[in-house]
């Protein structure tokens, strides 16, 4: 049994010593071509020649298999075709490898090194923005209104709340919005402007555009509040507000001066422009003084700038004064300025509550008296301030809200970012890029421009921004952080193909905390908010805003203009109203006595009683002629009481 096994393994190993003894030939060519082919290709040097050395002779020596497997009987000629296609889809699968599949290979193995934690960030790609800027979802900003934490900005990139926590941070600080067209500038001012009525600050808002939602909105939240809300269309044919009254000589020029941009602008074209101011000196002190004189003998409400204007007969002066005659004479057409018995600015914000006014963006005329009416504003302001530091009182913030900013700005306004907080005026402007900035009146340097306006506030909201120029200004102004500068080395092989080496270089450098693919890429509603806070580590953060939810028409209608009573109608509701005031004085005075009487327990006579009615009745007819005035001073106070500044803010 064992010889028969031993004799079986003997015939095996002589039949494949012989298959090999016979196929020497094939083996010795295949070896030499499998050590020879790398260095044909000049391979040896690489650092896989090992590895496609080996490959080319498993794939060169195929044939052994292949030759096992067929007969002995096949001719020599077949054997050697069988043989050469083993051999060259080697080659041709080393040479693929050698192009194709190692580049992949060290692509795919530098994705899964673990990086080094000294890597601080790296400059971003505008194709892969969204591990930059993450998604926020959309919210309700009223549930995150909580005065007593500070007035809400909004929701940073871990989806909490951002506030104003110190009182300085929102009354010491001006407020600018950058941003394109629809990319979310009105949504931020919608809940900051119901904070600020929260706040008990008196809301101009000016909007050039005629915003769909937002006069419902302040409407509401007047309402809620209890204070006044009033809403002025420049665009309408009715008669609404009094432009001049209530005015000294010396505020009606500068705010005419302003509004018809006759400042001086250092050329050659300023003799004019003095001789202009001249003239609208002269103006401004006739119609301060007509008013006057109107109300010491009249006691009626003052004449509107078109009645002044007609009185004063600008025709005269039309040669000599072109240039503001001219714009006189379309202020003089325009009735919503021109009601005589009207309600002036200076009436408005004194009541407190909002005063939201609609301009237009494309009538010039309607754009001088957007000027005209910011400048009084800020006149207001400082006339105020100035009254409470002399005779003392209580202080009233005002905050401006400018939608489009060039639209209403003038010099005067550009010069009084530095001083207006001061005055407890605070600004919050919008703007949609800085090229826009060059439309601003001829009198003002659009680089001055710029400068009292980002320079002098200091709380910041930019929006996606389409202008490159305004993109890296923004980011510049978010300032600079350290990152890593990856440089990856790279070497080619003899087949002309690339690969990643294992060595990576680290470089210092730096970049802008938003650069500028982040703020091209900003989407609707997604801002950076940039202010310097001492409870905050960084000066710039992503903040995601959301839109409030306007009440409807049928609740709420935030545009119905402010009515205007007709002179006549009036005063005889004046009258009625004086006496009914002396009918319900007398009505309370009998009651007083009657009481009285009864507790003397009627221990006095009827003649004496009579004689005491009739001295109570004669000393309340002589109060009650101060009546009106004791209750409408009365209600100024509660008013004031309503409009002044939150006691329990922060």
């Amino acid at each position: 049994m064992i010889m028969l096994q031993t004799t079986n393994d003997l015939m095996a190993y002589s039949v494949t010593a012989g298959y090999l003894m016979n196929n020497m030939g094939y083996l010795v060519a295949a070896g030499g071509l499998s050590y020879n082919l790398p260095q044909l290709f000049k391979l040896k040097s690489e650092t896989g020649y090992i590895v496609r050395a080996g490959i080319m002779s498993l794939a060169s020596l195929s044939i052994i298999p292949a030759a096992m497997i067929m007969p002995e009987s096949y001719p020599m000629a077949l054997k050697l075709v069988t043989w050469g296609c083993c051999f060259m889809s080697g080659i041709i699968f080393t040479t693929y490898g050698a192009r194709k599949l190692q580049a992949k290979f060290s692509l795919l193995f530098s994705r899964f090194t673990v990086k080094s934690s000294v890597r601080r960030g790296a400059k971003t790609d505008i194709r892969y923005m969204a591990k930059e800027l993450p998604a926020i979802p959309n919210y309700n900003p009223l549930k995150f209104i909580n005065l007593k934490k500070g007035v809400f900005v909004g929701l940073d990139e871990n989806v909490k709340p951002i506030y104003l926590q110190n009182a300085d941070d929102w009354y010491k600080r001006h407020f600018l919005i950058v941003g394109a067209t629809r990319s979310g500038k009105g949504v931020a001012m919608q809940y900051l402007g119901v904070q600020s009525l929260m706040l008990g600050e008196t809301v101009v808002f000016l909007d050039p555009k005629g915003d769909k939602y937002m006069p419902h909105i302040f409407k509401e939240q007047c309402e809620k509040l209890g204070v006044p809300y009033t809403f002025i269309d420049l665009t309408q044919n009715a008669a609404q507000i009094n432009l001049i009254a209530d005015f000294t000589a010396r505020d009606l020029k500068n705010c005419l001066v302003e509004a018809f941009s006759q400042r001086e602008m250092g050329s050659e074209s300023d003799v004019y422009r003095k001789n202009e101011q001249e003239f609208l000196e002269n103006l401004a002190n006739f119609i301060s003084q007509q008013n006057q004189t109107d109300n010491l003998q009249t006691n009626s409400s003052v004449k509107s700038l078109a009645e002044l204007c007609r009185d004063y007969d600008l025709s005269r002066y039309a040669d000599k004064y072109k240039s503001s005659v001219s714009d006189l004479n379309k202020l003089v057409n325009i009735p919503t300025i021109n009601a005589a018995n009207g309600k002036s600015i200076s009436e408005l914000i004194s009541a407190g509550g909002c005063v939201y006014i609609v301009g237009d963006l494309l009538d010039e005329t309607i754009k001088k008296i957007q000027r005209f009416i910011f400048c009084r504003v800020v006149q207001l302001a400082r006339n105020h301030s100035n009254l409470i530091e002399l005779r003392g009182g209580e202080e009233q913030s005002i905050t401006v809200f400018a939608d489009e900013l060039v639209a209403h700005v003038s010099r005067f306004v550009a010069e009084s970012y530095t001083v207006s907080l001061g005055w407890g005026l605070k600004i919050i402007s919008a703007i949609q890029d800085l090229k826009l900035l060059r439309g601003a009146p001829a009198d003002i340097d659009p680089e001055f421009l710029k400068g009292a306006v980002f320079g002098n506030s200091q709380n910041k909201l930019f929006y996606r921004a389409d202008d490159i120029d305004t993109a890296d200004f923004l980011s510049d102004m978010t300032g600079k952080i350290q990152i890593e500068e990856e440089q990856k080395i790279v070497t080619r092989n003899s087949l002309n193909s690339e690969k990643l080496d294992k060595q990576t270089r680290l470089t210092q450098s730096e970049r802008n905390y938003f650069d500028r693919n982040m703020i091209l890429n900003l989407k609707q509603f997604e801002a950076v908010f940039c202010a310097s806070l001492s409870y905050r580590s960084t000066i710039a953060c992503l903040c995601k805003t959301s839109p409030v939810k306007a009440p409807g028409s049928n609740q709420t209608n935030g545009k119905q203009l402010i009515k205007v009573e007709d002179k006549a109608v009036a005063q005889a509701e004046e009258i009625n109203h004086s006496l009914a005031n002396q009918a319900n004085d007398n009505t309370n005075q009998a009651h007083s006595f009657v009481e009285q009487w009864q507790q003397q327990n009627q221990q006095t006579k009827a003649t004496k009683e009579s004689h005491n009615l009739n001295g109570e009745h004669h000393a309340r007819n002589k109060q009650s002629t101060t009546g009106g005035t004791t209750t409408t001073s009365d209600n100024n106070q509660a008013q004031k009481a309503s409009t002044s500044k939150s006691d329990y803010l922060f």
